[in-house]
Formats: structure tokens, C-alpha cells, sequence
């Protein structure tokens, strides 16, 4: 059975950055991460504030962590 595709992925994606959540491995940055999309695979940054500014710019946890540390 996948998670993909389904009504609550799709919720979910919309979604999580509004309680401080991320989805933490993303379909396109296989590369950045080491891993492979998981759509179900979340990871609470902190804070909302947070969360919606990775979802906004579109960047891995690693890559908002690197810019962070500049």
C-alpha cells in the first residue's frame, strides 16, 4: 500500500509546516540528503515559523542549516 498519491499525503504536505513539522526527505533532493523520497517521513523543526520558511524556499533541513550557519 503506498502514502503517495493518497487524500491524507496530500493534506499532509499542505500542511504540516503549519504545526512546525517538514517532510524531511523530499522527491527531488536525493542528492543533498543521502536518501530516498519518503512522503511519510516528518520531522518537527521547532516551530511553524520555521517550518514554513524551509517549505517556502524549497530547501532540505541540511541546506537551512548550512545557510543558517553562514
Amino acid at each position: 500500500v503506498s502514502f503517495t498519491g493518497t487524500p491524507q499525503q496530500k493534506w499532509l504536505h499542505k500542511h504540516c509546516h503549519e504545526y512546525g513539522f517538514i517532510i524531511r526527505y523530499e522527491v527531488d533532493k536525493t542528492e543533498v540528503t543521502g536518501f530516498d523520497y519518503e512522503p511519510w517521513h516528518l520531522r518537527y523543526v521547532g516551530s511553524p515559523e520555521i517550518a514554513e520558511e524551509i517549505t517556502e524556499k524549497g530547501v532540505t533541513f541540511e541546506e537551512y542549516i548550512a545557510e543558517k550557519n553562514k
